[in-house]
């Protein structure tokens, strides 16, 4: 008789926890609004996340943050296009006297970044119900593309008695890069519920890119979270 008893106290002891650990399984979603900065230049960027809960700490998310009008200055291997140096050669045994400007400027830099990242979520416990601070690692992927105008300046080509103009002559060409690049991110956050699936979520995260040249991309945003 003092078994049972015991065994039924130790089993209604139990399934308080075992329900709440069923309670913290399951989906989460979430999606924010963030500036993001990258070669001192700072960006508006969206970010969207779809994870599962295994337990009231640990999870793992797909997060996916989109900037779809990058205006930070292009790295030093965007493409250039090189001066053809033979016809100036050719001209120059004619009796003219070839004059040289400085090199390409660039201008007008854009085009956009996508950075796809599979995270581990570590969430810490408090004594508060409502606030939660997280740490996020992942890694994965970024695609990248950049656009510029190359402004050249032409050479002009003037026998040695005549006067340089003032204005010189210049050609305006559009160029693209794109990339794929390893990306690593880091970061953390807090969660404060609303409601009792509903969460507003403030986060910072770093990403690295690791490309030809690496980069580092910093990301502070303010979004929604939903438990399901």
């Amino acid at each position: 008789m003092v078994t049972r008893c015991v065994l039924a106290v130790i089993g209604v002891c139990l399934l308080p926890a075992g329900v709440l650990a069923q309670d913290d399984r399951g989906a989460v979603v979430s999606g924010s609004v963030a500036a993001t900065n990258m070669a001192s230049h700072t960006d508006v960027a969206f970010a969207g996340t779809f994870g599962y809960r295994f337990s009231r700490v640990f999870g793992m998310e797909i997060e996916t943050t989109a900037v779809p009008s990058l205006g930070a200055p292009v790295s030093n291997d965007f493409p250039y296009i090189t001066l053809n140096s033979a016809s100036v050669s050719s001209v120059s045994s004619a009796g003219v006297l070839p004059v040289i400007y400085p090199g390409p400027v660039v201008d007008n830099p854009g085009g956009r970044l996508v950075i796809f990242t599979s995270n581990a979520r570590v969430e810490i416990p408090t004594v508060s119900t409502r606030v939660t601070p997280y740490f996020v690692a992942g890694g994965g992927l970024a695609s990248t593309r950049r656009t510029a105008d190359i402004i050249y300046a032409i050479p002009i080509l003037l026998p040695a008695s005549q006067v340089l103009p003032s204005q010189p002559r210049a050609i305006r060409y559009p160029a693209i890069s794109s990339s794929t690049d390893l990306a690593l991110t880091l970061g953390g956050g807090v969660d404060v519920r609303i409601m009792k699936r509903l969460a507003i979520e403030v986060d910072l995260r770093l990403f690295r890119l690791l490309g030809s040249e690496d980069t580092n991309v910093g990301r502070f945003g303010v979004g929604v979270r939903y438990r399901f």
